[in-house]
């Protein structure tokens, strides 16, 4: 028989017990910190190219700088992040990859502070093209580290990058927007002490669960070469590309023109037409991520792609205002739900010790897109054949569709893609040895 004095103790060990469990089941649902401090880091960085959307024109009329100087100022960041991509994710194969996004996010600090202090345009158009460096480096370690995580977990993983990069992204614009009028160099200062605390935060990775697991290469005997372009590269590249063509071409160039001159919408119905997606983007972006855990990275980036292109065959309908703006809507959600699965398939379709140089070709194919696409659909735009405009994105879709599910059609001779061989290690412990010939 228990003693009178002892009756609590078996209550109070099962409520720790519970609570424990509760503890347990929560870290498993959610994302360790360390990664949830490199998607701020990148949501950051994310957030100063944002900012400078309402402030450059601004800032620029200040400095004396008319269109086409201006047209310079944003065209020297593209061209920084499209030179430093690859170089990026090579020497974040070599360097201490927590370290060097750190880093990166200081010279990106640094580069937005000092926009608030140039007197020229030379000077400025100097800056941003530093700023599209650093900017460059931080976004391509950043999506390398996050890379390594648990394979199980990687299409949740990298949808929580991009939920954090859409936060960014929001905030950003309406930061600069509120800033602006007060002061024009204002919003800068703004953007780089939000980075210096985040910078500080950053620094508790040093103490915190390891994002990314090391990697290790057993090269020998009979081993497969670590060769980069894969036929999965290649065809993740042609969505990453056709997807940044989609999202800068046409949703932050040819949509507004259609808003403007054939929808009839007024500057407030477009922008909070925008709000509307970033925040359904937000809010549907997590399921995104465990639709591709669940469901395999292959069969979403098909799928995803696929309705990418259907959406956007609702602008030819831009004519009517409603169409219009379900077609925004819905392109948006369309292109949010792209992410998580071609982040967590370009992860596999390249061996662990090259994902970094992977991760810089495929941001340079993106980045190739943001500067390709407002050219030609502006030119078509241009001499009015808007139409076409939206054809040719909607045929850049299906086409992307149509070549990634050809170039990564299952083969029986080949051997199961990266994520499904870390998955058997980890639960198995070792791989099962080869049956001895007979």
């Amino acid at each position: 028989m228990a003693e009178p004095g002892n009756a609590a103790a078996p209550r109070k060990g099962l409520r720790r017990s519970r609570r424990s469990r509760r503890r347990r089941t929560a870290g498993e649902q959610g994302h360790p910190p360390g990664i949830l401090v490199v998607c701020s880091l990148v949501a950051g960085t994310q957030m100063t190219w944002g900012l400078v959307v309402p402030v450059l024109p601004v800032y620029a009329d200040e400095l004396g700088a008319g269109p086409g100087a201006l047209g310079l100022v944003v065209a020297a960041f593209g061209l920084g992040r499209l030179i430093i991509d690859i170089p990026a994710g090579a020497l974040a194969q070599r360097v201490d990859q927590t370290r060097m996004l750190l880093w990166a996010v200081v010279v990106v600090a640094v580069c937005t502070l000092a926009s608030a202090v140039v007197d020229s345009v030379p000077a400025l158009v100097s800056v941003r093209f530093l700023l599209g460096l650093a900017g460059g480096v931080a976004i391509t370690t950043g999506q390398s580290l996050l890379t390594g995580s648990d394979p199980a977990r990687l299409g949740r993983t990298m949808g929580a990058l991009q939920a954090y990069q859409l936060a960014g992204g929001a905030v950003g614009p309406a930061l600069g927007g509120a800033l602006v009028g007060i002061d024009a160099r204002l919003p800068f200062v703004a953007g780089a002490l939000v980075l210096g605390v985040l910078v500080v935060v950053g620094l508790r990775l040093r103490h915190l669960p390891p994002v990314a697991a090391p990697v290790t290469t057993a090269i020998g005997p009979g081993s497969p070469p670590a060769r980069l372009f894969t036929s999965g590269l290649v065809a993740v590249c042609l969505v990453g590309f056709t997807v940044f063509f989609v999202r800068f071409g046409g949703q932050q160039f040819l949509f507004p023109v259609l808003a403007y001159e054939e929808a009839g919408l007024s500057p407030a119905q477009l922008g909070g037409a925008i709000a509307a997606t970033t925040v359904l983007g937000l809010l549907l972006v997590r399921s995104a991520g465990s639709l591709t855990d669940h469901w395999g990275r292959r069969p979403m980036v098909v799928a995803s792609t696929t309705v990418l292109g259907l959406t956007t065959l609702g602008f030819l309908g831009a004519g009517n205002a409603p169409v219009f703006l379900g077609a925004l809507v819905l392109s948006g959600i369309a292109t949010a739900f792209t992410g998580p699965p071609t982040g967590a398939f370009l992860a596999d379709s390249v061996p662990p010790g090259r994902r970094g140089v992977a991760v810089g070709v495929y941001r340079t194919c993106g980045d190739a897109a943001t500067l390709l696409g407002p050219l030609l659909l502006g030119a078509l735009a241009g001499a009015g054949a808007s139409g076409a405009a939206v054809l040719l994105l909607a045929a850049a879709a299906f086409a992307a569709a149509g070549l990634f599910a050809l170039l990564t059609r299952p083969r029986p001779d080949t051997a199961p893609p990266p994520a499904e061989r870390d998955a058997e290690v980890q639960t198995t412990g070792a791989r099962a040895a080869p049956a001895p010939p007979t």
